[in-house]
């Protein structure tokens, strides 16, 4: 029951992991496509979003270690 729940979890990391990859080289690529010397709105929220989904994605990632480590100590309880 356990090691289901914290399977589950897993995917559910692993799927917002890709979504919010996908959304960051979307954002990014923007950024560096509309770069100006005088930032617009635009430009200023894109930078703003692609560090605010950067910053998602390591919290993810120690999301991910923690549950990883977690299966592997069911894992080796069973």
């Amino acid at each position: 029951m356990k090691l289901d729940k914290i399977k589950e979890e897993i995917a559910n990391i692993r799927q917002w992991q890709n979504i919010c990859s996908v959304a960051f080289i979307g954002v990014f690529a923007y950024f560096f496509t509309e770069v100006q010397p005088n930032p617009t709105i635009r430009t200023v929220s894109a930078c703003a979003t692609s560090m605010a989904l950067g910053v998602w994605l390591l919290i993810l990632r120690g999301k991910m270690k923690d549950n990883l480590s977690k299966l592997e100590k069911l894992k080796k309880d069973e």
